[in-house]
Formats: structure tokens, sequence, C-alpha cells
């Protein structure tokens, strides 16, 4: 039986934690479970939040759209939607990327989908999701927020940018419904940043076909409050989109479409002051901040390599030689 062998009844809502694993202690490990069913057919969509641990607005808008659910017409529903709003447990307890206590190294789970049922902790949690929830739902939507020590613009992946899975226009159907103030076009096979993501969850939900939105938003470890709507927003969005609610979804502002992302690495090392904020306009040539030495003297200036806006930004006050300091969305 999919979602962990949780019931979903018609007309009902299930919360339940169910066992995934131990810690060394032998204290289990239980991962969050939501089912509402509603009172008539329609897709099962499945959220979740919190895949790295130190992405905490995805929990909060999952949080909040749960609280949410007293106000649904439950029997009116079309459908089934699952939520898992804590997907990592092991590493949301230290509110890092990975779990820190994995055998051999720390794991970003988003680089080792479908996981591994036999496999490491976070190679088993990553499976199971796959498996037992992306698998048997018909849509999937996935909330992220930025690395630690930054903070990124709200936008939706419409990841890839082309239909060889047959599934284009649904996706982009479904992340233009979201209503992020941007959406990002990516090209298959393209890297992100600097991570390969050949085996990340929606590259490996693309092999099956699988529908997924990533919707990024706001900064690490803490809760970007002034997100937390925009996300609540989405998903109802995404409901609507579906037919899985009556209505038509909220329309918003304009979204801007991008589909190349340029970073911008510190050369050396210090305290940084950028000049610029999320989603300023940039030019090509425009400064965007400066990086000074313990003694207050400018040793570097930072530039925008294109026209576009400003994707991610560092918080950090100091940072070492190579740090990305900028994403400029073009």
């Amino acid at each position: 039986m999919p979602f962990l062998g949780v019931q979903i009844e018609a007309g009902q809502v299930t919360r339940t934690r169910v066992r995934v694993g131990e810690y060394g202690d032998g204290t289990e490990i239980l991962l969050p479970v939501v089912t509402v069913g509603g009172g008539k057919d329609g897709p099962t969509l499945f959220v979740q939040a919190g895949l790295h641990g130190d992405e905490q607005t995805g929990i909060a808008i999952c949080r909040a759209f749960l609280t949410g659910l007293k106000d649904l017409d439950i029997p009116r529903m079309k459908g089934r939607l699952v939520v898992v709003p804590i997907a990592n447990p092991p590493s949301h307890l230290s509110r890092s990327r990975g779990y820190l206590h994995e055998e051999r190294r720390m794991i970003d789970i988003n680089r080792v989908f479908p996981g591994d049922r036999a496999g490491l902790i976070s190679e088993r949690i990553a499976n199971i999701l796959f498996e037992e929830f992306v698998r048997p739902s018909d849509v999937c939507v996935d909330l992220h927020s930025a690395l630690d020590g930054c903070t990124i613009a709200p936008f939706v992946y419409v990841d890839p940018a082309d239909d060889n899975g047959g599934t284009l226009q649904i996706r982009e159907r479904l992340a233009r419904a979201f209503g992020t103030p941007y959406l990002y076009y990516r090209e298959r096979g393209k890297r992100f940043g600097t991570s390969d993501v050949t085996r990340s969850l929606n590259s490996q939900a693309d092999l099956i076909a699988k529908p997924i939105l990533i919707a990024e938003m706001g900064q690490s470890q803490v809760v970007s409050r002034e997100y937390v709507d925009i996300g609540v927003k989405g998903l109802n969005n995404v409901m609507h989109a579906l037919q899985m609610v009556e209505g038509d979804p909220q329309s918003g502002s304009s979204q801007r479409r991008f589909s190349e992302i340029r970073l911008v690495h510190a050369n050396r090392g210090g305290g940084f002051e950028p000049a610029v904020a999320i989603g300023d306009v940039v030019t090509t040539g425009q400064r965007l901040g400066t990086m000074f030495d313990s003694f207050g003297q400018p040793i570097e200036e930072f530039t925008s390599p294109v026209d576009g806006f400003i994707l991610r930004l560092m918080l950090f006050g100091t940072v070492a030689t190579g740090a990305e300091v900028f994403w400029v969305a073009a």
C-alpha cells in the first residue's frame, strides 16, 4: 500500500507518524504524514518540505497550509492530498543540510534519488519518499529554500524545460498557477549552480514521467515569514488548477521567466557588503557589492556579468575565497 500504509479515507483527515528507521540509541525515526481524502474522484497531490534540514520556510508553509484545512469542504474535494511536512527528520533535528551522523559522510539527500531501500539512512529515506509518495501520486510539489548563509527570491522550476517526458504542459500550467514572481526554465542536463542534479528528486521524477514542481524561497535556518503567504497561496492555487477544489487560481503579479543563472564568486576573502537586494534589476557591469579586508580597506568590487536580476544573495558578513556571493538570473 502506498504512503507507508497510511489510510486515506473519503471525507477524512489523517495525521500520523510512521517509522522509517532508528537512530544510534534505538530511538525511532518517524516521518510525519498527513492525508486528506476528498469525497469525489480526482488526482492525488503530494506535497513535501524539509528535505534539507536547514530549510525551514517550506515547513512553515506546510504548517500554515495544513492549518487552513479546517476551512476546506473536504467532502466536496476531488482526489487525495498527501503532505509530508518534514521529509528528512534526521537532518531536521540538527538544522543541517544532511544528517550529521550519517555513516561515512554527510549526504545531500536531494542528490541520491531514487535512493536505496538497503543503503544508508538518507538513501533509505530518499527511496521511501520516491517509491511510497512520489511514484503513486499524480503531481508532486517540493518546497525548498536557499543554502546556508543565503536568501533566494521566490521562484518555481519548469525543469526540464522540454517535453521529453510528456509532462511539460501540466508542469508549466501548474508553475504559472503557483504564482511566484519568477519562473526558472532549466535546460535539461544543465547544472544548477555548481551542483550535478541528475539524481535530484525532480530529475528522477522526470524519468518516470511524474510531474513535479520545485518551489524555492527564503533564507536557510530561519523562516522567511514574508514568503509563507506566497507558498500557502501557491499550494492552494495548485489544488484549484488541478480542479481538486472549486474555483480558479488566484492571479498574482506578472511572472518573469529566466533560463540562465550566472554565479558571481569572491576571489578574495574578507568582509562582504552587498549594494543590491533580492529581486533588484541589474545591468551588465553594474556594481553589486564590495569586499573589505579586516582593516576596512576595499579589496574587491563585484559587478554583474549579465543583464538580469538578483536571484540569490549571500547574507554572511564575512566569506572566504570562492564563495558564491551573488546569483544573477537572466
